[in-house]
């Protein structure tokens, strides 16, 4: 239960600070709110395979690499295609926090689309995985 309880906490308190780009998030609360993103995507591409299916595809659109996760899944529905910029903003601001909590600038998470997807996330996901400066477990005070 108490898994269940931080991962119900991670996504809530990741959506809350959605544009809160000082302070730190624990590891564990980085990873449950990527976890949490993950299962509302699937729910979301589900919903829109069940209600009509693709409806759009990515590669069509102009400036088209600039998309958040058009590398990913480039035909979607309507659903899918809002929910992808609209949690973008959370997502790097729950990266740029744990990035915090390891040491580093929170513009390391320009290395989740440069230089190249997919290539800057080898470099990315290491510093994620760290252990926070003064340890992972509870809240942790910010460096400001």
């Amino acid at each position: 239960m108490r898994h269940v309880a931080l991962f119900l906490h991670a996504v809530r308190s990741g959506f809350a600070q959605y544009f809160n780009f000082s302070g730190r998030s624990t590891r564990s609360e980085f990873w449950y709110f990527m976890l949490g993103w993950i299962l509302l995507y699937l729910i979301v591409a589900a919903i829109d395979q069940a209600a009509m299916g693709p409806v759009l595809n990515l590669s069509d659109l102009p400036f088209n690499e600039f998309i958040p996760y058009s590398y990913v899944d480039q035909r979607v529905g309507w659903r899918t295609f809002l929910y992808r910029p609209l949690t973008a903003i959370p997502t790097v601001a729950v990266t740029v926090r744990r990035l915090h909590d390891v040491g580093k600038s929170g513009w390391y998470s320009a290395l989740w689309i440069f230089p190249l997807p997919v290539i800057g996330w080898f470099w990315l996901f290491p510093l994620l995985m760290k252990p926070g400066l003064e340890g992972d477990e509870g809240s942790v005070p910010s460096r400001d």
